[in-house]
């Protein structure tokens, strides 16, 4: 059974999303179900939306977006609500 996990994430205008939707999909059964960013001056800030097996795959993911330098934030949004 999966589950839906969610994220808040602030990366540079010259940073790459496929770099970030890569590093959710690299792990074995992650599944992308909803990205919504926008610019916000110098830094696109957005929601993305994924299905991950195990709390150790959400892990894996977070562990794997920090790595991106282009990331100036990453937090866990418990609310479904605030997408």
């Amino acid at each position: 059974m999966s589950k839906t996990f969610f994220l808040r994430i602030i990366y540079r205008n010259a940073g790459n999303l496929h770099k970030i939707t890569s590093s959710v999909e690299s792990v074995n059964g992650a599944k992308i179900r909803h990205l919504n960013f926008i610019s916000k001056g110098k830094s696109f800030v957005g929601v993305i939306a994924f299905e991950a097996s195990q709390l150790i795959d959400f892990e894996k993911i977070m562990t794997l977006i920090r790595r991106n330098r282009d990331i100036s934030e990453v937090e866990r949004i418990m609310d479904a609500s605030m997408c």
